[in-house]
């Protein structure tokens, strides 16, 4: 009988453009809880700006994070992000809840740039006032979710559900700091080629956009300026010791750090433009990216407002085995704990 069926339990799998991570994440009554954890890297040409370029080594990493965790069951929630992906805030007239969709698929013709039968459309509710519906609109191309769709499914798992990126970033921001819900927060994750950005308040996006713009923007302007291969310059960004003196990446370093203050600094021009009286009071950072010595004082001097890292298991418990991958990933981690939080039907809740 249907109501004894067990829903399938989901972990998440974030595919990102330099390595993929599997998490799953327990729930038991509001404490949570890190059951499974496994990453695996990936060479920079194989995702370019959010496209699989090599779909057969994507899938290798994908079933080594998921060998590497330990996970059982096939169920996942996978994100997309990039230029194939709109997300805007609409206003529609208030009408009966039954309408809303009709509505909304009328009016997306008006936002979205695709032809309306390539792409898949959601929507959230983020509040009403004078008889009108405000509206967190996304649209992604048909083709993009199922170009991830048929890499994961070729790993041998079942892309249960599809979130954005920049969401699930707010999911676990949610679970971690639930002291927070008043203050209007802009998480940026700065991934390798794609930088997520999701402004929130209350527990609900008010704005979010990806921007073509991430750490390998640093590793080449290191290689370009130090004439050497991208992987010594990638590993010379992260400290590493491989013969170059770090005195010699600053300058590659500042160069970039400047151009992704002036593209983080466009994305609130146009935020300001879309939020009446909205005012952002912290930036938190989550990615790879985020971990560059010295770039949240950097832009957080910029800007005048606190800088600080995400701690994606600040509320998550862990067991110690864990502790080591955990504290190297960091913010990192993000994404696929936010995707982790993830259960089949809850967006209907």
């Amino acid at each position: 009988m249907a109501f004894f069926r067990k829903t399938p339990e989901t972990f998440g799998l974030d595919i990102g453009s330099s390595g993929v991570r599997a998490v799953r994440v327990k729930d038991s009554g509001g404490s949570y809880t890190l059951s499974a954890l496994g990453m695996a890297s990936l060479p920079p040409d194989a995702i370019t700006d959010g496209t699989i370029k090599d779909a057969p080594t994507v899938a290798e990493a994908i079933r080594t994070a998921v060998s590497r965790a330990g996970v059982r069951g096939s169920d996942c929630a996978i994100a997309v992000c990039g230029r194939e992906l709109i997300i805007k805030k609409v206003q529609i007239p208030e009408v009966p809840a039954k309408e809303v969709a009709d509505v909304v698929q009328l009016e997306a013709e008006h936002h979205v740039p695709f032809a309306i039968d390539e792409v898949f459309l959601d929507f959230q509710s983020v509040g009403k006032h004078d008889g009108v519906l405000d509206l967190i609109l996304v649209a992604v191309k048909k083709s993009k979710v199922l170009e991830y769709a048929a890499v994961v499914e070729d790993a041998g798992l079942v892309p249960s559900i599809v979130d954005v990126d920049s969401f699930a970033l707010g999911n676990q921001f949610e679970v971690n700091y639930p002291g927070e819900r008043g203050e209007t927060v802009a998480l940026i994750d700065i991934g390798a080629s794609i930088m997520k950005t999701n402004v929130v308040r209350s527990g609900s996006t008010i704005f979010a956009r990806d921007i073509p713009f991430g750490g390998n923007n640093y590793t080449q302007a290191i290689a370009q300026q130090l004439k050497i291969p991208f992987e010594q310059a990638e590993a010379a960004k992260l400290g590493r010791d491989v013969g170059v003196r770090w005195e010699t990446v600053v300058p590659a370093l500042e160069a970039v750090s400047r151009e992704l203050s002036l593209e983080i600094q466009r994305t609130f021009d146009y935020f300001a433009s879309t939020a009446e009286s909205e005012r952002i009071g912290k930036i938190v950072l989550a990615g790879g990216c985020a971990q560059l010595p010295g770039l949240g004082d950097y832009l957080s001097s910029n800007w005048g407002i606190p800088v600080e890292l995400t701690k994606p298991f600040q509320r998550i418990d862990f067991d110690p085995a864990y502790a080591d991958d955990v504290h190297a990933a960091g913010p990192a981690l993000a994404v696929a704990v936010g995707l982790a939080l993830r259960r089949p039907g809850d967006k209907q809740k």
